[in-house]
């Protein structure tokens, strides 16, 4: 009787063993591209009135998922930032596109068993500055802002991201599409007696597409 139970508990063990490497978790890495486009405009103190600038954001993704629910995601990525101002009353017309080069560093977390997903992701970002483009035209010299015709000060971009998205997993790879706000935490210009401005910093919204080869 003694080895009967004996053999029982041994099976038993060895049972539950091959159940749990049956069901333990096997981390999945894969690469993508992704394609998007900026909604951006800066936010001002003291008060500069602005419209939105469209600009376009794409480049590459890695993507590691170590556990279940849970992933990590960073990319590099061409991103366009800046401001268009509303001057309805007034003959002057403004507006600023900064180009950058953005690697956001990302956690993922996502729930939904079958082939469509919801996720959250959520990091920190940073950028760096390599073009700036101005296009002004001056009706009234009056309310030429002392920025007009000066450079950037602060080429790096510093940013926290917050994202909510899709995701559908096809027998061609993974396709997600998301919606992310970046706020960023840098300043574009330094305050100081020859600026007045003591916040000028981006604020971007950003939908995109990214696909993944598993």
């Amino acid at each position: 009787m003694k080895k009967i139970f004996l053999l029982i508990l041994i099976q038993s063990f060895i049972l539950s063993d091959t159940i749990g490497q049956e069901n333990k978790f096997i981390p999945i890495s894969s690469f993508g591209i992704r394609q998007g486009a900026n909604v951006s405009f800066v936010d001002f103190s003291p008060t500069v009135s602005t419209g939105i600038l469209y600009g376009y954001n794409g480049g590459l993704v890695f993507r590691h998922v170590n556990e279940e629910l849970f992933a990590l995601q960073v990319e590099l990525n061409f991103t366009q930032k800046g401001w268009i101002e509303s001057l309805d009353t007034i003959p002057n017309t403004y507006n600023r596109k900064l180009s950058y080069i953005e690697l956001p560093f990302l956690t993922q977390i996502f729930i939904g068993k079958r082939d469509v997903k919801y996720y959250l992701n959520l990091g920190p970002s940073v950028a760096y500055l390599i073009s700036e483009k101005e296009n002004m035209t001056i009706g009234n010299e009056q309310y030429v802002r002392e920025y007009y015709n000066k450079a950037i000060n602060n080429k790096f971009d510093f940013s926290v991201v917050g994202e909510i998205g899709i995701r559908y997993d096809s027998k061609i790879g993974m396709f997600n599409m998301g919606i992310r706000y970046y706020y960023t935490m840098t300043n574009l210009f330094k305050y100081n007696s020859e600026n007045t401005y003591e916040i000028s910093r981006n604020q971007t919204i950003n939908i995109a597409l990214t696909y993944f080869v598993f």
